[in-house]
């Protein structure tokens, strides 16, 4: 969906950040606060910012340009709550905003961060015609004292925005299908720490997928087969090995990831196939300012056919971000990033300290039918830098830049990719 509930709520987070600087904060590490940059920050946040003891108030107008929707203009508060630690608590953004093919749309934004290892997302996004999203997200890795860990991740919406460019990695950009999506989540995982760093977790993903033609004219038009109705019931397994120090903004130690999960139609599902994958994520700081972090990860589905909205793609905030959205589908995928994450600047907030970070990143990708037809031509390179503000221990807002084969992309979000 349209990407300015994202861009507006880190603005908002940017411009709060700087707000607050009150007396008594512990001195930021030399050499990076203070001088123009903080009087630049500061001074932008007092023009859209209001605060008191228990939040502050942003005010901003919403600007965000697509080049297959138009403009989308309107306005954003942006509420960010603190807790008796003096961190952000609790960030609530509603946004109202106007764009000549969705219509009118309200968004409601609500996070909430009750520790430093648990957080709830909520999102409520209503607009006239094509697009609408209810969402909850939570997760708690300190679950009963931190022997377990829990996700619960649900999901109503319908995307009109959605572009499809065909299978496999010969797909081309003159390719291009609009697509409407509906999609219907719920997912819950439970997992068990054991030994050392080690934990197992066991869930389970229903999911119901409806594909419809989208709202744009494009190159190309969708293949009446694609337009199905596919309903998932997958088990899955998952094993792990995490010794980062932040779960959220870690900047030193590993994750590693093992996962398998089945789709049965004797489960409810409407076809029958394996997913298998894994990721590893290394974070080494380097100085006192730059952590290099690097991140792969592989997954393939076989075992029968793979419905068209269960298939590995690359292309996004996350992966390949250089090009456009699930730019790249198969049956499987495997990619690489590779980031140094620079600390610019530092501010005092809140009695804690606000990071601004620039991450220079290249990463390489490649979808394939099956692992054994993978081929060194068929990976995408793309090359870019982020640029991020954090408040550990759970806030992150970036703006990714990348350029591939096709041209630059812009994502704006929160959280780390990887």
């Amino acid at each position: 969906m349209n990407s300015a509930p994202s861009a507006a709520l880190l603005i908002g987070l940017l411009l709060g950040a700087a707000a607050y600087s009150p007396a008594a904060v512990a001195a930021p590490p030399e050499g990076r606060t203070g001088g123009f940059a903080d009087r630049l920050l500061k001074g932008a946040a007092r023009t859209f910012t209001s605060d008191n003891q228990l939040f502050g108030e942003v005010h901003l107008p919403v600007i965000a340009v697509n080049p297959n929707s138009g403009i989308t203009y309107g306005v954003l508060p942006v509420w960010l709550a603190r807790n008796s630690r003096r961190e952000i608590s609790r960030i609530f953004a509603p946004m109202f905003t106007y764009n000549r093919t969705y219509g009118a749309a309200v968004s409601l934004n609500y996070h909430y961060y009750p520790s430093g290892e648990a957080k709830l997302r909520v999102i409520l996004d209503r607009a006239e015609k094509c697009n609408s999203r209810a969402a909850v997200q939570y997760y708690d890795r300190a679950l009963f004292d931190g022997r377990a860990t829990l996700l619960i991740d649900t999901n109503y919406e319908a995307d009109g925005g959605v572009k499809f460019y065909g299978v496999g990695p010969a797909s081309t950009r003159g390719g291009e299908a609009s697509v409407r999506l509906l999609e219907t989540l719920a997912r819950a995982e439970l997992g068990l720490k054991l030994r050392g760093d080690f934990a197992v977790a066991a869930g389970w993903k229903v999911r119901r997928t409806e594909v419809q033609s989208g709202p744009f004219r494009t190159t190309a038009t969708l293949d009446p087969k694609l337009r199905t109705t596919t309903s998932y019931s997958l088990p899955r397994l998952t094993l792990t090995r995490d010794t980062r120090d932040l779960p959220f903004t870690p900047s030193s130690g590993s994750l590693a990831e093992l996962f398998a999960e089945r789709s049965d139609a004797a489960l409810g599902g409407s076809a029958d196939f394996e997913h298998y994958g894994g990721q590893w994520r290394f974070y080494a700081p380097v100085s006192g300012n730059t952590v290099a972090v690097l991140h792969a990860q592989a997954e393939w589905s076989g075992g029968g056919e793979v419905p068209f909205t269960a298939l590995s793609a690359l292309g996004g905030p996350r992966s390949l971000r250089g090009y456009a959205e699930g730019r790249f589908q198969d049956r499987g995928s495997a990619f690489v990033n590779a980031e140094a994450r620079w600390r610019v600047h530092t501010i005092d907030m809140l009695r804690s300290l606000t990071d601004f970070q620039i991450a220079p990143f290249l990463e390489t990708g490649a979808v394939f039918p099956s692992p054994g037809r993978a081929r060194a031509r068929d990976f995408e390179t793309v090359a870019g830098a982020a640029f991020r503000v954090v408040v550990k221990p759970v806030v992150v807002g970036r703006v990714e830049v990348g350029v591939g084969r096709e041209g630059p992309e812009v994502y704006v979000g929160v959280d780390y990719p990887f």
